[in-house]
């Protein structure tokens, strides 16, 4: 027995469905983090490394313990970066690694900033 489909049919089909289309309103659809060739991130990257790391200098003359160690933490990261550009292929899962990478370097700057706020006595 052969189906037939029923031209008043309003349901659609599985088959029939699109492949579904970027929506570029959502975070994991940006092409940033979909058709980038990465040097986006490392230009971003750059520019957070040269913020992060004159703060971290500022910060080592008043608490050496803690600005010198992030200080090389984010060049770390940043240079990771920089390998990581250069060495893995041109996937979704390099952008979202450098991505990350960048915003991991902001968070060590927030990081030792709050350390040295929270452990400096006052007055």
């Amino acid at each position: 027995m052969r189906h037939e489909q029923d031209p008043t049919r309003t349901v659609p089909v599985v088959s029939d469905e699109q492949p579904r289309r970027p929506d570029p309103t959502r975070v994991g659809d940006q092409p940033a983090l979909r058709t980038a060739s990465g040097s986006n991130w490392l230009v971003w990257g750059g520019v957070t490394t040269v913020i992060v790391a004159a703060v971290m200098v500022l910060m080592a003359i008043r608490a050496p313990g803690i600005g010198w160690p992030a200080l090389v933490l984010v060049v770390v990261l940043f240079t990771a970066m920089v390998v990581l550009r250069n060495a893995v292929r041109p996937q979704r899962a390099r952008l979202v690694t450098l991505a990350v990478l960048d915003l991991g370097i902001v968070v060590v700057g927030l990081v030792a900033v709050l350390a040295v706020l929270y452990s400096t006595p006052t007055g």
